[in-house]
């Protein structure tokens, strides 16, 4: 009985707030198209909504615009209603942030890592939030820029005149308009495109173009574990810097100058975008090595390489481009050594990682690695002692 009355309550309240954001929205003529497919689908405005309105917090609704279901149309030969109830509800989910985002937050110079309502577990499978196994909601990345032509809002579409995005899956991007309509369950914004649901890493660094990491993922036999894994952030050497050692015919899998061990020390158990990487802190990699964060005129170094395309959203993580192999870290002196051509050349000169501590029995793993052996049943290093980067 109990539970019949909580449901009949929260039915009644996103009903309310359904309408609530419909009357809002109603005054928009540009957004015609959304209001009329959550008057013809309340099972979607419902998914929608009941995120909403069980929520203890307000939330942030990125409404598309007319012009977003004409370009979705013309895109994929179809409307955006032909899809199933549950991937447009994923899509709508994906398009809810938590909070009720202001002008100004979404203008953070150094950009905001924003949560949304999309739990499903092929899209959002960052990291585990408890011991039973449940995921963290997926995250959108939005950063800002002045331009001459002053600012916009956008979602995951860089152009040369953008100056605020919001980063989705696959490195899309939308515009988003910047003065916020108010509704009852808190704020929403229009943007001209739809969000991209995201896909597994190996899909996202070739969306980045980062095509010679793939290729080594592939010859070692570890993209399917890769993509298994849940909590992974990748850095990948851009096509230029990786391709020589990816087509090498060379050492794949052992030791320290093995392709595989390469692959694997460019793995971050974790989460990590470009808004919770510390400067001077201190990371290793998935088999051990040491990496220093250094921040720099506006630029992230992971030891010596830079990363310069960031926050290309993976359904496990993230995934950035680098622009070199990452050196070698000296702890004691912090001065790295290049993985050039001349260490490769004579791989003895590799170091062999430090040391990975044991685990104790009350540490527990939330994010995923690498796979480190190419063998079925492929063995995951040790990541127990890592602390998972949040958000």
């Amino acid at each position: 009985m109990r539970s019949s009355i909580i449901t009949t309550f929260v039915t009644a309240i996103a009903a309310a707030q359904a309408q609530s954001l419909l009357n809002a929205t109603a005054r928009y003529p540009q957004l015609s198209s959304f209001n009329d497919l959550l008057s013809s689908f309340p099972d979607i405005a419902g998914t929608l909504i009941t995120n909403i309105s069980t929520s203890e917090q307000r939330q942030t609704i990125l409404v598309p615009s007319n012009e977003a279901f004409s370009s979705y149309r013309q895109r994929n030969g179809a409307t955006i209603s032909s899809l199933s109830s549950s991937d447009l509800g994923n899509i709508l989910n994906y398009h809810t942030l938590q909070g009720a985002l202001s002008s100004s937050d979404i203008q953070q110079p150094s950009g905001l890592i924003s949560e949304t309502a999309l739990r499903d577990p092929t899209y959002a499978r960052r990291e585990n939030a408890t011991d039973a196994g449940d995921s963290l909601p997926q995250v959108v990345f939005i950063s800002s820029t002045e331009t001459a032509a002053g600012r916009k809002i956008m979602a995951r579409q860089i152009s040369a005149l953008s100056s605020v995005d919001v980063r989705s899956g696959e490195g899309n991007e939308v515009e988003l308009e910047q003065t916020p309509g108010n509704w009852s369950g808190g704020v929403f914004y229009v943007v001209n495109g739809f969000l991209t649901l995201p896909l597994n890493q190996t899909d996202t660094m070739t969306s980045a173009n980062l095509t010679s990491f793939v290729r080594g993922l592939d010859r070692t036999n570890v993209t399917e574990g890769t993509n298994a894994a849940k909590g992974l952030t990748c850095v990948c050497p851009n096509n230029r810097a990786f391709e020589a050692i990816s087509n090498s015919s060379g050492n794949l899998t052992d030791g320290p100058g093995s392709l595989l061990a390469t692959l694997t020390r460019h793995g971050l158990t974790g989460s990590y975008y470009s808004t919770n990487f510390t400067d001077g802190e201190m990371i290793q990699s998935q088999n051990g090595y040491p990496i220093l964060v250094t921040r720099r005129n506006g630029s992230i170094f992971l030891n010596d390489a830079r990363i310069e395309s960031s926050n290309n959203i993976a359904n496990s993580g993230s995934v950035h481009g680098l622009d070199r192999i990452m050196g070698f870290l000296n702890t004691t002196t912090n001065v790295t050594t290049p993985a050039d051509d001349t260490i490769y050349d004579d791989t003895a000169n590799i170091p062999t990682p430090p040391p990975t501590p044991s685990p104790t029995a009350d540490e527990t793993s939330s994010g995923g690695s690498i796979p480190t052996s190419n063998a079925t049943g492929n063995q995951i290093l040790p990541t127990a002692t890592e602390t998972s980067a949040g958000t």
